[in-house]
């Protein structure tokens, strides 16, 4: 009787151990968390993945090429997004950049050249006048930058985010999170290797829930 008491309870824990990892050996609380409270997706159709990043974050520029890379052929039931996090005084004029451009269409073509401008060109970006230049390389017109760097569809992001960035409640980036529930990073992975892995393990996991 003793016997099979100690073999059922085993079992048991052989079951906990098994859902708390994954075939890669990824464990919730480690490599990974869940948020108690899910953040509402963009589009609750598809499986979010968003980046939270900095364009003056050298993990971030990084972590881009090899993450657009992985982005590139995710399936069509997954929605990968981006989405610039202010942790800093420094950090809000890109994170302006970055919204002005996709309100103004241009977010595909300044992406990589404004990672490029920071971290091999030596430019802070930081005054209306630089950025206005930025934009101007790239045919975006400066009268229409110049107005949404402080507009209303500008402001009302930046707070959207702020807002979202403290319901994941991450502390650093480059951050990933999947279908607004499942939160990592780099850091805590070990490597951009082992980092894809887990997120096609998410992304499989929050289409099977």
């Amino acid at each position: 009787m003793l016997k099979r008491l100690l073999s059922l309870v085993f079992i048991g824990i052989s079951l906990m151990v098994n859902q708390a990892c994954s075939a890669d050996g990824f464990q919730e609380g480690v490599h990974y968390q869940i948020l108690a409270k899910p953040v509402v997706t963009s589009d609750p159709e598809k499986i979010e993945v968003l980046e939270l990043f900095w364009y003056g974050c050298p993990h971030c520029d990084s972590l881009d090429p090899a993450l657009k890379a992985w982005a590139h052929r995710l399936p069509n039931d997954v929605n990968f997004l981006r989405m610039p996090v202010v942790f800093g005084r420094s950090w809000e004029m890109h994170a302006r950049m970055f919204w002005v451009a996709k309100n103004l269409g241009v977010l595909d073509t300044i992406h990589e050249p404004l990672f490029n401008a920071i971290h091999r060109g030596g430019q802070r970006l930081q005054r209306v006048d630089d950025v206005v230049a930025f934009f101007e390389q790239y045919g975006a017109d400066p009268a229409a930058v110049r107005r949404e760097l402080g507009g209303f569809a500008t402001e009302s992001a930046l707070r959207l985010s702020d807002a979202r960035v403290r319901a994941y409640g991450i502390q650093g980036v480059p951050a990933i999170v999947v279908d607004g529930r499942f939160v990592t990073g780099v850091s805590q992975v070990g490597g951009e290797d082992q980092l894809f892995k887990l997120l096609d393990d998410l992304v499989e996991k929050a289409r099977q829930q």
